[in-house]
């Protein structure tokens, strides 16, 4: 079985160029047999023998050609060197236009010569008119209309072959070529080429025709030029036939694999990939497509990455509300993004006391949850410590924090010991939202006494005592509860918070962020751009 290097050498081969350009010889033989039907007299000196070789020799030539456009692809292939192969790709309608060109002067000098000389010999009358119509007929036939089918013919084959080792991952097609040659290989161009070729030449060439005859008075010069507008026209016919066919079956079939690259991003086949089969616009919408279609798949991949992230960091986060006796307590987290920066929690200590953590990290996605990881891991580790109090505890996290946050990151929080024995709290707020305390009928401000953890390395931090009562309710949050936004780009605020509070305090903390939740919706505050994490605690005998 040959391998992928063999089975892209059957693919690009110099062969299969040859086949590629079929329609030449066809042309060629046509050209020459309407040559010989329209029983030129001049023509007809020419030997048999010799009219009968001229396609050969023709043929010759622009194989010559068709082996010098394609020699850096059969060298870059025995290289087995895909890059260069892309490149050798890339210049090659340059190459074959000037391959191709070449090898038409050379036929249309060569053709010339032998008509001219053969003329002299046959002692024919050869005017100078008749010496413009034909090198303006041959000029057009083998030196125009054959290089631009050519080239043409070979500008199908490569879309073909790019195609053919696309499909075996040989080639990318990622290199920026269009740049140096432009008038050629630009789709807006094309068809400007066709009409000069098809259209402007061939008028032109008639028009000058028709002005010879006028001031000709010689029947056979006449004769002669009429039979060159003959040839001329037939030419025309068959070559720009042949020409549309070639650039309309490579225009369909490039455009059917972008067709095909549109389902990918339809149907959801980020796996696709599209050939870049040309170098011109729409190889440029080919290399979007292709864009587009691994941006995808990488997002796509990246969601289940998120995923992931997002069930660690929810793992990360209390899965029951504890069991303290005389008290409720209750948490809630919503993240704007798949993971985010805010975090709550409830740990217990050995001494039968309970950490109430709440902290919001400056930032969003995975920087902001990536320290709300190490924030945790902190805490847990300083809970189980026996001599940890509150105050060390802070003071450590806010020098680890200031050591591994860049950029001015920090973090705020608010950081309460509860003891259900004694009824009291402790609580530090390093720069987070005052908690509000329903108690003996007031709301009570529980303010930062320090500056956001991680900022600076020495912070002055103090914890404050609380006690609680029977009926008392904490309730804290982060900055996404009063951030939130209406249509107007108005701010919820803190004031409203309180007032939403004075009214609610009653529920039960389970109740509290759903009511908070339902509030922001009713008074049409919809518009949430940072994670939302509340905490309630409320003391009920």
């Amino acid at each position: 079985m040959p391998n992928n290097h063999d089975s892209h050498i059957q693919h690009i081969g110099i062969s299969q160029y040859l086949k590629g350009l079929w329609v030449i010889p066809v042309l060629i033989i046509f050209a020459q047999s309407v040559i010989r039907i329209t029983d030129n007299p001049l023509i007809t000196h020419i030997p048999a023998w010799l009219f009968f070789f001229n396609p050969i020799i023709f043929l010759a030539i622009f194989a010559a050609g068709a082996y010098w456009a394609h020699q850096p692809i059969r060298q870059a292939s025995q290289n087995k060197a895909h890059q260069s192969l892309e490149q050798a790709m890339a210049v090659l309608p340059m190459r074959a236009l000037k391959g191709f060109a070449i090898a038409g002067l050379v036929s249309v000098v060569f053709i010339l010569a032998i008509i001219f000389l053969t003329s002299l010999f046959s002692n024919s009358e050869f005017t100078p008119k008749m010496f413009i119509a034909l090198i303006l007929s041959i000029s057009f036939g083998l030196g125009i209309m054959i290089p631009t089918t050519a080239v043409a013919l070979t500008m199908a084959w490569m879309a073909k072959a790019r195609k053919k080792l696309s499909l075996q991952n040989l080639f990318i097609g990622d290199l920026e070529h269009l740049h140096s040659y432009p008038w050629l290989i630009r789709s807006a161009n094309r068809p400007w080429l066709i009409f000069g070729v098809t259209s402007l030449l061939p008028v032109s060439i008639l028009a000058i025709f028709s002005w010879l005859m006028l001031g000709s008075t010689d029947e056979a010069e006449q004769h002669f030029i009429l039979m060159q507008a003959i040839v001329l026209f037939a030419n025309l016919i068959f070559g720009g036939v042949a020409l549309v066919w070639i650039t309309s079956r490579t225009v369909h079939r490039i455009t059917r694999e972008l067709s095909t690259g549109l389902n990918f991003l339809r149907q959801g086949k980020f796996d696709g990939h599209v050939a870049i089969m040309i170098d011109d616009e729409m190889g440029e919408l080919a290399r979007g497509l292709n864009t587009a279609l691994a941006g995808l798949k990488e997002r796509d991949s990246l969601k289940d990455s998120l995923a992931i992230a997002s069930d660690i960091q929810k793992g990360l986060m209390p899965k029951d509300e504890p069991n303290i006796p005389h008290y409720a307590v209750a948490g809630f987290q919503q993240s704007c993004h798949a993971v985010g920066g805010d975090y709550f929690d409830y740990i217990k200590r050995h001494n039968d006391t309970t950490w109430l953590v709440i902290a919001d990290v400056a930032g969003k996605g995975y920087p902001a949850a990536l320290t709300v990881a190490n924030l945790q891991a902190m805490l847990h580790a300083l809970a189980n410590g026996e001599n940890i109090s509150l105050l060390d505890a802070a003071t450590y996290i806010n020098q680890s924090l200031h050591n591994s946050l860049q950029g001015g990151r920090f973090v705020t929080l608010f950081l309460a010991e509860l003891n259900h024995h004694k009824h009291e709290l402790q609580w530090i707020n390093a720069g987070h939202i005052p908690p509000l305390l329903w108690q003996k009928d007031s709301i009570h401000h529980f303010e930062a006494t320090s500056p956001p953890l991680g900022m600076l390395e020495s912070i002055k931090l103090s914890v404050q005592i609380t006690s609680l009562n029977v009926g008392d309710t904490l309730f804290a949050c982060t900055d996404g509860v009063t951030e939130a936004r209406d249509a107007s780009h108005e701010m919820f605020g803190d004031k409203n918070v309180e007032a939403w509070f004075q009214l609610r305090h009653p529920l039960d903390p389970a109740v509290l962020p759903s009511s908070m939740l339902a509030c922001l919706d009713e008074k049409g505050f919809h518009t949430r751009d940072d994670d939302i994490t509340m905490l309630a605690l409320k003391r009920n005998d």
